[in-house]
This record gives structure tokens, sequence and C-alpha cells, in this order.
């Protein structure tokens, strides 16, 4: 990557609904270079895809918290740890079911084995994912729940360094 591949991912990180030919013309460049050049850092996997980024709050989620899990041991399946595919279960539940919504599934290390990012509607729905359905999974040994206070920064108002 050069200095142009990075003014461009810096661009899109702002406004990834930015027109190229306004990109262009703001790095005094032909809008086939950009194109040509956005085009290879997609294909390279640099620029994973666009999406809408939604503001969780306005959607009626208002209890952000984090969620630590402790999986039982046992033998991988299909290449697969017991802790991916419990974490997998989850997500799909939750994308199917009156839970919340958990945003990150992180397989981790230290003394949890899993790490999620949970938002909920409420306490009650959240108390309902944590001491019902969690306590459901046969697999789950104990977890840990840390409720946010206050979200001082994220990763919808941040950008990665380049």
């Amino acid at each position: 990557m050069d200095e142009l591949d990075i003014a461009i991912l810096r661009r899109l990180q702002d406004d990834a609904r930015a027109a190229l030919a306004d990109i262009a013309s703001e790095m005094g460049k032909p809008r086939t270079t950009i194109a040509a050049r956005l085009s290879k850092l997609e294909k390279d996997g640099v620029v994973l895809g666009y999406k809408a980024v939604l503001n969780p709050f306005a959607l009626g989620f208002n209890v952000l918290s984090y969620v630590l899990l402790s999986v039982k041991r046992g033998a991988p399946e299909v290449d697969k740890s017991i802790q991916y595919r419990v974490t997998e279960k989850i997500l799909r539940d939750a994308d199917g079911k009156d839970l919340p919504w958990v945003e990150e599934a992180h397989i981790i290390t230290g003394a949890y084995d899993v790490l999620l990012k949970v938002w909920a509607r409420d306490i009650r729905q959240l108390s309902r994912f944590l001491v019902v359905y969690l306590t459901s999974l046969p697999e789950i040994q104990r977890t840990e729940t840390m409720i946010v206070l206050e979200i001082v920064s994220d990763w919808r108002q941040r950008r990665l360094p380049l």
C-alpha cells in the first residue's frame, strides 16, 4: 500500500458513501485510478465491505454488556472447538429468538473462554439471557457479566490508524 491507498482508506472511513468522483477530485487523481485502487483493496481483503452503521440505542437496545463464558473442555469436532460451536449456537439463537443482540463474539485466552458483546432492550431481557438461556446450555460452566455504564468511545466513532 502506498500513500494514495492510505488516503483512499482514510476517506472511506470518514464517509463510505463518498462518490468516487468526489474522492478523485479531492485527491487530484482520475476517477479510474481511484476505482482501480479501491477494487484492488477490496480484492486483497483490506476493504471487507460497506454497510450502514446503526445506533443500537435508537433501535431500542438500551443495555450494553460484556459477558464472559467458561466452557467445558472436550475434544474438537470437525476442526471446531467446543468454545467455537457454543459461540456459533448462541449467535444463531440470538438472531431468531427474543434474546439480546450479540454484536461481537470472541474466543479468548485467560480465565474465560468466550467474550460476548451483548445489547439488550432492557435489564429484564439481559437477565433472561443470562439466567434462563445461558444456563440452559450444558457446555457453559460459568459466566461473568459486566454492564456498561457509559460508552466513552467504540468502533462507530473511531477509525483504524493508517
